[in-house]
């Protein structure tokens, strides 16, 4: 037998706590909370099919059913739609959200999202607020800014005044093309060295409470310390939150993955993931190499050699166990030599050692044909690699 009882405007339909009670085609279990109108209605009918159960006519018993079984339609019916109701009021809160997210975006980040492509150039060019562009043709060029961002010093020989207001912030931009390499110092003595096809976007002076700049390409950061104004840089992928540290990041426009490499100190990465809302992050430690698959949004680390990954910046190749192919993108893209590997089975085997990057690409390419047992050959003005 069943029972019922009344609990602060709610039936609660109790029977054997193994067993569900049976009206018509639907089954009742456990509490469910109606309406005022509902409960009346269904202690009405539970009430005539209690006392008449016995010999009542089978048209009519069938004809409660079927308004019983309706009633609890109308309610289930009700219970999905506020059940949408509640999944679409928090959407439109996350959308909110994302709009007003949107709208506080800070202005270096609102003129990176505009930043356009610039024409390729065989010199480094620096584009200061105001349209002023500035070629510069050295090698490995150095671009230093004073603590109040109005003056830049290049390569020791030139000085540039740039006009800065209290009013609006001044975002400048440096291009460094394949074949060159630049050093910068920026207003809070922060220091960047940009690797061959990279752009890094920044403000002349940092104003706001934390401290931005824009990637792409490949890059070593020193950054200086300061607690109250974290420093971020953003590449189209991903994020790096740092207070102090020396860190390496490839962020390459044609390449599918985004690497961090962490020298010392301690960076956070933001990153599309698997996150229902906002960014996935994780926290890496010194001598760590995160990899990010740009296509599957996971994020890979292991311990590595550091110098394998900032070597660069000091003017040599350092590398362990890489892949030939590997190899001769970074040599490539430093040199700005077009460089093909003749067989493919050549592509994955690994070379290990110094590369000195201030000899000629051919000279570095004799040295990794030595160790190797390859031929290195000229062709129309494309270097070819192939067996001996």
């Amino acid at each position: 037998m069943s029972r019922k009882k009344h609990e602060r405007g709610k039936l609660i339909i109790k029977g054997n706590e193994t067993q569900k009670e049976r009206v018509g085609d639907t089954y009742l279990s456990g509490a469910d909370t109606f309406s005022e109108d509902e409960l009346k209605s269904a202690e009405a009918l539970l009430k005539d099919l209690s006392s008449l159960r016995k010999g009542f006519p089978k048209e009519e018993k069938k004809q409660l059913g079927n308004q019983l079984n309706q009633s609890i339609q109308n309610y289930q019916r009700k219970r999905r739609w506020s059940q949408l109701g509640i999944a679409a009021s928090i959407l439109l809160i996350i959308g909110f959200a994302a709009t007003f997210q949107m709208e506080q975006l800070s202005d270096f980040r609102t003129y990176v999202e505009d930043i356009t492509p610039v024409e390729e150039s065989a010199s480094t060019r620096l584009f200061l607020s105001g349209a002023q562009e500035i070629v510069i043709d050295s090698e490995e060029s150095k671009i230093e800014y004073t603590t109040a961002g109005d003056q830049v010093k290049i390569d020791a020989t030139q000085s540039v005044d740039q006009q800065l207001t209290d009013k609006k912030m001044a975002f400048n931009t440096v291009v460094v093309p394949y074949g060159k390499r630049t050093m910068l110092r920026l207003s809070d003595s922060s220091r960047v060295w940009l690797n061959s096809g990279s752009r890094l976007v920044y403000p002349a002076r940092f104003e706001s409470d934390k401290r931005e700049v824009y990637l792409e390409g490949e890059a070593v950061f020193e950054v200086s310390h300061n607690a109250a104004h974290p420093f971020h840089v953003i590449t189209q992928n991903l994020e790096v939150k740092v207070l102090g540290t020396v860190f390496n990041l490839t962020a390459y426009p044609d390449e599918q993955i985004t690497q961090t490499v962490l020298e010392s100190g301690s960076v956070e990465l933001q990153f599309d993931g698997d996150e229902l809302w906002g960014k996935s992050k994780t926290v890496i430690e010194p001598g760590t190499l995160a990899v990010y698959d740009l296509e599957s949004k996971l994020m890979e680390q292991k311990q590595v050699n550091t110098k394998c990954y900032t070597s660069w910046r000091e003017g040599f190749l350092f590398v362990e166990h890489l892949a030939l192919k590997d190899i001769l993108k970074k040599v490539a893209r430093y040199y700005n030599a077009d460089i093909r590997i003749a067989e493919s089975a050549l592509e994955e085997e690994t070379f290990s050692g110094y590369l000195d990057l201030r000899s000629s690409v051919g000279q570095v390419l004799e040295v990794i044909a030595e160790f190797m047992e390859i031929k290195v050959k000229e062709e129309n003005e494309q270097i070819i690699i192939s067996r001996i």
